[in-house]
């Protein structure tokens, strides 16, 4: 992040360490899609389809740290034709960026190159080291000399990057509010990193969650500010190594979560880390989701057990048999269904007693649905994955009948085109006239391989703020 270099708006802090049950950070439902994908990934491993989404994950990645860290602008069609089609200076019109297209083009290049270079380090088993950071911190910068800055009296400057080396004078980022985020002084640079690369080796033997602890590692690393110019992009890239040794996904943070991610940030210097947790876990889903949606070709069976394999999975595709990952993911969905069910029960009693007990003709009350309804369908097309409402779908409601009618709705329905044992749930609002409007963050996913009374525990905490949210946008349509 470029600015005016000035005294930061507070005193800078040696690094901290995670809290001592730093497990408690994550809600445990990245690591239950990581099982289902693990055990979908071998029957995708010579797939073409396979190949092609982590290629384009890669691509992505690679534009949108540029975007991120301001070196380029690049226009969403032109983003999504690079992705497909590969990058190439040829493919970006000059109306469709900010820069020069083969500027651009080199940019793009280089985070493609790093990118395929950590994946190569992680192969051969290398460890995080400052060595290697200061490494990545070239690569990224390998086509560029200079960083434009703004002096004491908001003049553009141009000062040289030194490239793999860490600073020589105070650099104290501006926040956009323009106050500045005191970073590390010069002079503790070098021991700070060596701190961060001992604990961080601490926490990988102690099998901290990779979201958590490559959250830990980017905020650790944006707060020591090491190197002049840079330093966002090289703070996604280890996050994304960590990701990498955990088996993962490449960590791409889009344009359109830029908001969410510098405000997770500040909590996170604060001292709260949940929000960039929970930010980064929501990537890893978006990547795993899709790879779980694949649709593969079978490759030809070679043995007996391969042979039954696939009879079976003929079967299960005709709907004669159900999948064994339906049991499980299903029988947690009941269960949760029922808690809902209840929950929205007490609601409406309580909305009885407060409101309708004193108004005739203000009715309130919850239903339990099944079927096929449109709404959850816009709703994950919003959240961008596929809802199969044929397979399983069964909803809740809360009517809400004043001289303005509501319904609250909780939906429970597959998650992808063809289902693998994962079972989504979106909550939202209607009102007459108006499309639906999803009320919490993100939707609910309930993974045939996570023990249901852990479930449930993360279905309390994510229905409640839900349910309070819709109330809400109730009460101002009133």
């Amino acid at each position: 992040m470029t600015g005016v270099r000035t005294a930061p708006s507070c005193t800078w802090k040696p690094l901290a360490d995670l809290p001592p049950s730093p497990s408690e950070l994550s809600s445990g439902e990245l690591e239950a899609l990581q099982l289902v994908w693990t055990e979908q990934q071998a029957h995708l491993a010579e797939s073409d389809a396979l190949k092609k989404l982590l290629e384009q994950l890669r691509r992505e990645w690679s534009i949108e740290t540029g975007i991120l860290e301001g070196l380029y602008t690049l226009d969403r069609g032109t983003t999504q034709i690079l992705i497909e089609r590969g990058i190439d200076a040829s493919l970006i019109p000059h109306e469709a960026t900010d820069g020069d297209p083969a500027m651009v083009a080199r940019l793009v290049q280089s985070h493609h190159e790093t990118l395929e270079e950590m994946f190569a380090a992680v192969e051969a088993e290398r460890a995080l080291t400052v060595g290697y950071i200061k490494e990545l911190h070239a690569a990224l910068l390998r086509h560029r000399d200079t960083v434009r800055l703004l002096d004491q009296f908001g003049n553009p400057i141009e000062k040289k990057l030194e490239k793999g080396r860490y600073k020589e004078t105070p650099d104290n980022p501006t926040r956009p509010d323009g106050s500045t985020r005191a970073s590390c002084p010069p002079e503790q640079v070098a021991p700070e990193m060596d701190r961060l690369i001992v604990l961080h080796g601490n926490h990988m033997q102690e099998g901290v969650p990779a979201e958590v602890e490559a959250a830990w590692l980017h905020r650790g690393f944006t707060r020591i500010h090491p190197f002049g110019d840079g330093n966002g992009g090289v703070a996604r890239a280890i996050a994304t190594f960590v990701f990498l040794k955990a088996k993962m996904f490449p960590l791409i943070v889009r344009r359109d979560d830029r908001t969410r991610y510098i405000e997770a940030l500040e909590l996170a210097d604060h001292g709260n880390l949940r929000p960039l947790v929970s930010l980064f876990t929501e990537i890893q889903k978006r990547s795993i989701v899709s790879a779980i949606e694949l649709k593969t070709q079978t490759r030809p069976v070679q043995t007996i057990d391969e042979a039954i394999a696939a009879a079976r999975a003929v079967l299960v595709a005709k709907g004669q048999i159900p999948p064994k990952e339906w049991n499980k993911a299903k029988a947690c969905a009941e269960r949760l269904l029922n808690f809902a069910q209840q929950t929205f029960n007490s609601v409406a009693e309580k909305l009885r007693s407060e409101i309708a007990s004193v108004r005739p003709g203000f009715e309130f009350g919850s239903s339990l649905e099944n079927g096929v309804a449109p709404a959850p369908l816009a709703i994950a097309k919003q959240f961008h994955y596929v809802a199969n409402l044929q397979e399983y779908h069964h909803w809740i409601n809360l009517r809400l009948r004043t001289e303005r009618d509501a319904i609250l709705t909780v939906s429970f329905h597959c998650l992808g085109s063809q289902f693998r044992g994962v079972i989504a749930v979106s909550a939202f609002l209607e009102t007459r006239d108006n499309a639906p409007v999803a009320v919490a963050e993100d939707v609910f996913r309930i993974s045939y391989k996570e023990e249901a009374t852990k479930a449930e525990q993360r279905f309390k905490s994510w229905l409640e703020p839900a349910i309070v949210k819709g109330l809400t946008l109730w009460r101002e349509h009133l």
